[in-house]
């Protein structure tokens, strides 16, 4: 595999979309750079989609004619500006493959599929409309690849109004059954990729993968004893009606976490035991449980391979009232102080839910 690490960058002045991007990438160092993961607040989905394009060219200035993979996720930043995440490649005798919006990785026998955010080809139209389409072609650029989606191991679905309904119809099931139709293309042996599902609040939905193939060390699911599996889940915490093409309802495809290596990637993460809902309206209680839950997930009993423990080195904490985030800040950093962290708005997979929190932890 490919030893990868992330840093997170915000801009440091005030303005247009464009003097913020620029602030915030003009701190990044490009050797060794592979992928950024850009956060900001537009205002509706015209101004989504020329930020979109003032990304492709903001980055091309900076990095040249070979810019990193990218992916815009409209939610807003607890600072107001823009946050980027970016992913950096450690090894130096690695070959890269450059695509429009993916890479090919290869070091000693292994590649790696990367994608920047991918959208669907066209505007509008439901959930499920945009998700096939997306998997459409995500299947193609396995496919031609030498990739089975199986070969996922780690996935990011953004998705807009996650929990709004239409005419009964879930926008989050709506995803979840494109994603299932989509798998159910694959014999899945080896367990799903970890996952985060979250809300934006502009564009359409965006899907990124990351696959791998060749590999020779762990490449395996963590499950939680606090969870039930999010893909064994009943039908009672599903919502939104059953759509024509399937027979019911069906349930979120991902691992609680995957490790890959030495890496843990954690999948998003709510305050769910079992399968139920904390329904409190305590955002720091919520932040806690998940933290709990997290805990439980990365310690050194539940990783199935011999360790000496884990450390995460990343945070990534969605909430859903902007008003919350300074307690749960607080919160999180007195309790995980080294972790890198950053703190988006957005809403979460279940109404009831405050907070997710998805990240990377090393054993």
């Amino acid at each position: 595999m490919v030893d990868k690490f992330q840093r997170i960058y915000i801009s440091t002045v005030e303005g247009a979309f464009e003097e913020m991007l620029h602030s915030a990438l003009s701190q990044i160092d490009a050797v060794g750079l592979i992928k950024l993961a850009i956060f900001s607040q537009p205002a509706d989905n015209f101004e989504y989609r020329e930020n979109l394009a003032t990304i492709d060219k903001v980055a091309e200035d900076i990095f040249g004619n070979q810019p990193p993979l990218t992916s815009y996720i409209a939610q807003k930043t607890s600072h107001g500006g823009v946050t980027v995440e970016a992913t950096f490649i450690t090894d130096t005798n690695v070959t890269i493959e450059h695509h429009r919006n993916y890479r090919l990785i290869t070091i000693d026998g292994c590649t790696e599929l990367m994608t920047g955010g991918i959208v669907p080809r066209f505007e509008g139209g439901s959930t499920f409309e945009q998700s096939t389409d997306i998997f459409e072609g995500i299947a193609k650029m396995l496919s031609s690849n030498g990739f089975k989606p199986s070969d996922i191991y780690r996935q990011w679905n953004y998705i807009p109004g996650i929990t709004v309904l239409n005419d009964g119809s879930q926008n989050y099931q709506e995803f979840n059954d494109a994603r299932s139709i989509f798998y159910g293309s694959d014999i899945w042996t080896g367990g799903y990729p970890a996952a985060t599902g979250i809300g934006t609040s502009a564009g359409g939905v965006v899907v990124e993968i990351c696959a791998i193939k060749g590999e020779l060390c762990a490449n395996l699911p963590i499950d939680n004893p606090l969870q039930i599996a999010a893909h064994n889940y009943s039908q009672q915490v599903l919502d939104g009606k059953v759509i024509e093409q399937l027979s019911e309802r069906t349930t979120p495809k991902f691992e609680r976490a995957r490790l890959l290596g030495n890496t843990v990637l954690i999948s998003g993460t709510a305050a769910i035991k079992g399968e139920c809902s904390n329904y409190s309206n305590d955002a720091v209680e919520q932040a806690a449980e998940t933290m709990e839950i997290m805990d439980k997930l990365t310690s050194k009993e539940n990783i199935p391979v011999e360790n000496n423990g884990s450390q995460y080195d990343l945070l990534r904490v969605y909430v859903k009232r902007e008003q919350d985030i300074p307690a749960v800040k607080e919160y999180i950093q007195s309790h995980y102080p080294a972790a890198q962290k950053h703190y988006l708005v957005a809403d979460v997979c279940r109404p009831e839910l405050l907070i997710e929190i998805e990240g990377v932890a090393r054993i």
